[in-house]
């Protein structure tokens, strides 16, 4: 059955593959990866994807400074899984940013499977995760067991981008939950975000994301407020980020002591920095998680990760690296949450080729 999906969904796309300004583009990466979990003091080792990816993407000029524009885009996974113990799953066609759209002199905008603001404030994540251990950095992008919506996609969407003013670009975005709980929407999507850059390398932006129709009663507004800056010229690159967050997570979500909690508010912010010498790119990021505040108390759930490594340029479309991570647990996860130890950490030796 999943096949003929993917042939009809082909066949579907047949007449825009056929057009004259088709782009394939692509990464394709895996490596070698073992990763010891805190959860449960044990280790994964394998040969690990790294989140490969292929996409197809045109457009038709239609006058007047107007395009028609397209994707199609899917992740997959080069080691034969989703990268999860025990699957076989490569992943659904168009799982990732695919969408239809116009653009002009007033900017861009696309309905379809869209790329969130969050994802759009990135700075400090310059890494190639692995998909097996599901360790990534900074935390902001860690998914953990509190905080599961941000830095992805928004589905049955649509996003404006602002055309560039002095610098300045802005975005609205809409996502649209098609199921309803208690006669409203369970899980509207809302984002915002203002950018800017100049030629001297400098950057910065704020990003706000939230759901509604969260909580218990389908009352209450989940966001996230993101703000980044940084330095991009001159082989050096520097990246700051803040992030805080509240959080209503709705029935059946767990305390750490083992009953519901209704309201999850957190902060966490990360440094970065690269420095490219000739063929090499040595990079550092810290990030930390400060405690959380769960239904107005404070928890030792704070998490402190660093990771280092390093990228050597084999080719323009070819790239080498070296990566290590570690995470430490505040003593909350051992004692509340009965983790069998307060540390977790990464090394991934990879290769990626870019199409």
């Amino acid at each position: 059955m999943k096949k003929l999906k993917l042939i009809a969904a082909l066949v579907a796309a047949a007449p825009l593959l056929s057009h004259a300004d088709v782009t394939i583009y692509g990464s394709i990466r895996a490596g070698l990866n073992t990763y010891k979990s805190a959860e449960t003091n044990q280790r994964i080792n394998g040969v690990d994807d790294y989140n490969s990816r292929i996409g197809f993407k045109g457009n038709e000029d239609l006058g007047n400074g107007l395009k028609a524009i397209w994707q199609v885009e899917t992740g997959f996974a080069v080691d034969g899984t989703n990268g999860e113990p025990g699957t076989t799953s490569s992943g659904a066609f168009a799982n990732r940013a695919s969408f239809v759209g116009l653009e002009g002199n007033f900017g861009t905008v696309r309905l379809g499977n869209l790329v969130d603001v969050t994802s759009d404030t990135e700075s400090t994540d310059i890494w190639y995760d692995s998909r097996k251990s599901g360790f990534t950095f900074p935390l902001y992008e860690y998914e953990n067991k509190l905080e599961t919506f941000t830095d992805t996609t928004f589905k049955n969407s649509i996003r404006y981008d602002s055309p560039n003013l002095y610098g300045f670009t802005g975005t609205l975005h809409y996502g649209a939950d098609e199921s309803a709980q208690a006669g409203r929407p369970k899980g509207t999507r809302l984002g915002a975000r203002l950018g800017y850059s100049n030629n001297a390398g400098f950057f910065g932006a704020y990003a706000y994301q939230a759901i509604q129709n969260q909580g218990a009663n389908n009352d209450k507004t989940s966001a996230i407020n993101r703000i980044e800056a940084g330095y991009d010229a001159n082989n050096l690159y520097l990246a700051a980020t803040y992030n805080w967050s509240k959080y209503y997570p709705g029935v059946g979500a767990i305390h750490h002591d083992g009953v519901n909690f209704t309201k999850f508010e957190g902060q966490i912010w990360a440094l970065t920095a690269a420095y490219t010498i000739g063929a090499f790119q040595p990079k550092v990021t810290y990030s930390q998680a400060s405690d959380p505040k769960i239904d107005g108390g404070h928890y030792k759930l704070d998490r402190q990760q660093f990771a280092v490594g390093v990228d050597y340029l084999l080719s323009k479309r070819s790239r080498a690296g070296l990566e290590y991570g570690q995470i430490n647990y505040g003593e909350g996860f051992k004692k509340d949450l009965g983790w069998k130890s307060d540390k977790s950490n990464s090394v991934g030796v990879y290769l990626k080729y870019d199409l």
